[in-house]
């Protein structure tokens, strides 16, 4: 075939969703339960504390340092199952802190 911009897009397309799908099932259902793990921890996490007299900005912002912390603390530079999986649960608790400041409205 031709080299066109198309069939560039599509080559790039192929690079990039061709791991995703060429997983296998232990690993692919590992990282989604890390993800919804980190969604659920965080968000029950902060509805048990939102009860306190507890100042949830600063607490949020604890939160995401603590998980940026230790997803930088890795300096492995081949992804494994063990980093993919805190950075899962770090993308999962971050997304549930977003979703909650919009529920709050602030």
């Amino acid at each position: 075939m031709q080299k066109t911009k198309f069939r560039e897009f599509i080559d790039s397309l192929i690079f990039i969703i061709n791991p995703i799908i060429s997983d296998s099932w232990s690993k692919r259902s590992l990282l989604v339960l890390s993800l919804l793990f980190g969604f659920y921890f965080t968000n029950s996490f902060l509805s048990f504390l939102l009860d306190k007299s507890v100042n949830t900005i600063f607490l949020a912002i604890i939160i995401l340092l603590i998980m940026e912390l230790v997803i930088r603390s890795y300096l492995i530079p081949k992804l494994t199952i063990p980093v993919m999986i805190i950075n899962n649960i770090r993308i999962g608790s971050t997304y549930a802190l977003i979703l909650e400041a919009y529920k709050l409205g602030s």
